[in-house]
């Protein structure tokens, strides 16, 4: 990466300004060439530091490689220059050098390995915390079960996908934003054809429909009919065929409306 092509992409902030705010759309990653970064997460009304980030270090991928709102805030916390790499950028960066590629999968496998860790440690903690209320409150009636409305069974291997909600988030589990879809095809989509945030499968007044997300890569479809990203809904039936990315699934409805 020679110093003269990176001109013109080099920006700067001052200390205390905000390079992007959690929530905002974005199709641009950064890589720090001076100063210091902090990128915090929202909790309520506080802020939570998620990590401090130098010269080095990059930032803002997810809106290269996935459309989802940014997931943190980004602040200066002193004066900074950083490369800009829009996703168009970042394509022909590779293509010109998979150096790049590897110590950028070097760097998010440290970031993964990191958010792992903090997630099963926030997991303990949580669980400690039950388990403490339940002792010194045992009359705390336990929460009612959700009631399985629908499943999904898959054509290839015959796993069962539980609906138990009248929204369900159909996608990947995402370690960085903490997102787990309530219909989560990590495990069961190999070639990673299914976005984080695939589609969206609900039910109102009786009847169930399935509505794909926007920015998904590969389609959403019911016997065939293509679902639009944000737009239309399609209606799916008892023992409709959906796809989802590469994969297939046999829609059952179960039980009764209550």
């Amino acid at each position: 990466m020679a110093t003269n092509f990176f001109a013109q992409y080099t920006v700067t902030f001052e200390p205390g300004e905000v390079i992007y705010q959690q929530g905002d759309t974005g199709s641009v990653m950064f890589v720090i060439t001076d100063g210091t970064v902090e990128l915090s997460k929202a909790k309520g009304n506080t802020k939570e530091p998620m990590a401090e980030l130098g010269k080095g270090d990059f930032f803002g991928e997810l809106s290269i490689l996935e459309s989802i709102p940014r997931p943190e805030t980004a602040i200066a916390l002193t004066a900074c220059s950083m490369v800009v790499i829009h996703r168009g950028t970042f394509v022909k960066m590779l293509k010109a050098n998979m150096e790049i590629a590897f110590r950028m999968m070097q760097k998010m496998s440290t970031k993964l390995r990191q958010a792992e860790q903090k997630i099963e440690s926030l997991l303990g903690h949580l669980s400690s915390f039950e388990n403490e209320v339940q002792k010194t409150r045992p009359h705390i009636a336990k929460p009612k079960e959700k009631k399985v409305i629908g499943k999904l069974v898959s054509l290839a291997t015959n796993r069962v996908f539980i609906l138990d909600n009248d929204d369900n988030l159909v996608g990947r589990y995402d370690p960085v934003t903490g997102i787990k879809p309530e219909v989560d095809l990590t495990y069961e989509d190999e070639n990673r054809s299914v976005s984080r945030r695939h589609a969206i499968i609900f039910r109102k007044e009786g009847r169930f429909f399935v509505q794909e997300e926007i920015g998904v890569l590969n389609g959403t479809y019911v016997n065939g009919h293509k679902a639009s990203p944000g737009g239309e809904q399609l209606e799916i039936q008892d023992q409709d065929t959906i796809n989802v990315g590469m994969l297939a699934f046999k829609f059952y409805i179960v039980g009764d409306e209550t």
